[in-house]
């Protein structure tokens, strides 16, 4: 072959290589090695709110304090009322300077009540990239926000990470003149449609709800709640309602209005670089509103006691989620939630408690088996009454026992002081005859108020406050308030480790329960007792079994864990598995997983 040829064939083949397709790698979300396609949200923040806080250097502004932060979240899957997102799936951070690009939009540095009524429009453009986008279909997203006017926003801690009082709250909704916003659907398509990413342009963000109310900074007194807990089956409400907050008598508690700097709390408020208005009466006070999750303008019932006994769920809102360990979460073992309720009685006329208010632990667990709706499933201990077992797909259970942190959902944005006058003051001259000047602004006195004081009007405010958390963590604080660390955990203790524990294990009063409607007919309680009838997903969407029974059926069979104590005085809770095999099963379980998925 001459060396002409041989040139040819290596040209040939060049050419035929270059005609051929180039290998594909797989995105690293597939196994790949390929960066995932993302996306891009471009929008406008519009800011309308008080003139900004600034730093000054005698007399004179030279820098506007605060930042807008974004958070964006799953659409169907927000935070807590409304979902059970703990973070969020992204976050954006605007600095002041861009949204106040003037030094004279500041608020004086000795602002007369006139300054804290002026309201200035500003707007900015933001582009937020690195979005992910749908796997095997489209993702929706949301958008809350606020502007952090005092620039006390840290994003890595729980007490550092939500609008206090005084910042000014918002998102992108769909009409930002409704008095309940919609929050707006931002929707990406799936990254194997999309492999160069994918734009969402002219999505708009209003931050114009003042922030009435400062996080709810509280410590929690109560006793622990036994795993065998029944609710209660008297018909008469307020009895029922007696019984129910007497089983833990639990109450949150405010930290008083004397709390000075010296105290653990302020140390360690202090040191992370954190301050709250404890003297503040129209910020730091309980204000009860009725929850409405589904934004119909409607309070909703309670999750637990709404459908059984009517009550609405208000704020201060509290959800307590069993604590796992880093090996339980890799064994797929489903988190547990407790929903406790204010006391309808105490909050039927009076809206504004101070320094406590009383809450009770309906003892039912609900178990999340996988994320959709339909797999959220109450354990009813046994021995409760037939209604409780057979209105919704139900297991009978001995609530899971353990620790349990807590969080408390709770504050007002967009509220007016009750009372007349101006709506802001300095001293009580600043206000009209028969009000009087309270946390800087003209109010007049509530009966209905242990303050004296109500809001009126405004909306959910996005606040809450968890224990434990880092105020109270040696490893991140060097002076920790040992009332906001591992010793605030509720306690669901078993009063009898050894013994069985539901319907897997043929527990007494799983078979049969009592039938009230039978009991009312005037029969004997003997002959009132029958057997119960579950539904067991047997009324919900085809699918729905196999799709919330899948996750969790590696767990079937496996037996539970030993007794340990789980406080200083010695109630027992169930341990945690100390190994997983290759299968991903663990060595025991907490808790037994459902019957109608194991049975």
């Amino acid at each position: 072959m001459t060396r002409f040829t041989t040139t040819l064939l290596g040209l040939s083949l060049f050419l035929l290589a270059a005609c051929t397709s180039p290998p594909v790698d797989e995105f690293r979300s597939d196994g790949g090695a390929a960066p995932d396609p993302t996306g891009v949200i471009e929008g406008t923040v519009l800011y309308a709110g008080p003139r900004p806080l600034c730093a000054y250097e005698d007399g004179v502004p030279v820098r506007a304090l605060g930042r807008v932060v974004l958070t964006l979240f799953e659409f169907d899957n927000p935070p807590p009322p409304t979902g059970t997102a703990t973070g969020a799936a992204n976050l954006l951070t605007v600095p002041a300077a861009r949204v106040f690009r003037s030094l004279g939009d500041c608020m004086p540095e000795a602002p007369a009540p006139a300054d804290l009524r002026v309201v200035v429009m500003r707007s900015v453009d933001f582009t937020w990239p690195e979005i992910e986008l749908g796997h095997d279909g489209d993702i929706s997203y949301q958008i809350r926000g606020y502007y952090d006017r005092d620039e006390d926003f840290i994003p890595f801690f729980s007490v550092s990470n939500l609008p206090t009082a005084g910042d000014i709250a918002g998102g992108a909704v769909v009409d930002v003149t409704a008095p309940i916003p919609e929050f707006a659907r931002i929707t990406f398509g799936p990254q194997s449609e999309r492999p160069l990413g994918e734009v969402v342009s002219g999505v708009s963000v209003a931050l114009a709800r003042f922030v009435n109310t400062e996080r709810p900074v509280f410590t929690m007194r109560s006793e622990p709640l036994s795993a065998q807990a029944t609710l209660p089956t008297t018909a008469d409400v307020i009895e029922a309602e007696r019984e129910l907050a007497e089983l833990t008598n639990t109450s949150l508690v405010l930290y008083p209005r004397d709390t000075d700097a010296s105290s653990a709390i302020g140390t360690a408020l202090s040191e992370a670089g954190l301050s709250v208005a404890f003297d503040d009466p129209v910020s730091y006070a309980w204000y009860v509103r009725p929850i409405d999750a589904d934004g119909d303008g409607v309070g909703d019932p309670h999750p637990i006691l709404g459908r059984s006994r009517g009550i609405v769920w208000q704020t201060p809102g509290v959800i307590m989620q069993r604590v796992q360990t880093d090996l339980e979460r890799a064994a797929g073992i489903p988190s547990v939630t407790l929903l406790p309720t204010v006391r309808p009685t105490q909050t039927t006329f009076k809206k504004v408690f101070y320094p406590e208010i009383e809450v009770a632990i309906p003892p039912v667990a609900v178990v999340q088996l996988a994320p959709p709706p339909q797999c959220l499933v109450p354990y009813v201990p046994p021995g409760n009454i037939t209604p409780f077992y057979e209105e919704a797909t139900v297991e009978c259970q001995e609530l899971p026992a353990g620790r349990y942190g807590i969080n408390v959902l709770h504050g007002v944005a967009g509220g007016l002081p009750v009372g007349g006058g101006s709506m802001s003051c300095a001293d009580p001259s600043d206000c009209a005859a028969g009000s009087t000047c309270m946390g800087g602004a003209c109010v007049v006195p509530s009966m209905l108020s242990d303050t004296s004081i109500n809001l009126s009007g405004g909306l959910y405010s996005s606040q809450a406050w968890t224990l434990p958390n880092e105020l109270g963590d040696g490893a991140q604080i060097a002076t920790p308030d040992p009332a906001q660390g591992p010793a605030s955990l509720f306690i669901v203790f078993d009063p009898n480790a050894a013994g069985p524990v539901g319907r897997l294990d043929g527990r007494d009063g799983c078979d049969t329960a009592l039938d009230p409607v039978l009991l009312g007919m005037g029969m004997t309680p003997a002959e009132s007792t029958r057997e119960i009838v579950y539904q067991d997903f047997a009324d919900l969407p085809a699918g729905t079994k196999e799709l919330c029974c899948e996750p969790v059926a590696h767990l079937c069979g496996v037996p539970l864990c030993g007794a340990e104590p789980g406080d200083a005085s010695g109630n027992l809770i169930r341990s945690a598995p100390t190994s997983i095999d290759d299968d991903g099963v663990p060595d025991c379980v907490p808790f037994l997983m459902p019957a109608a998925c194991c049975s």
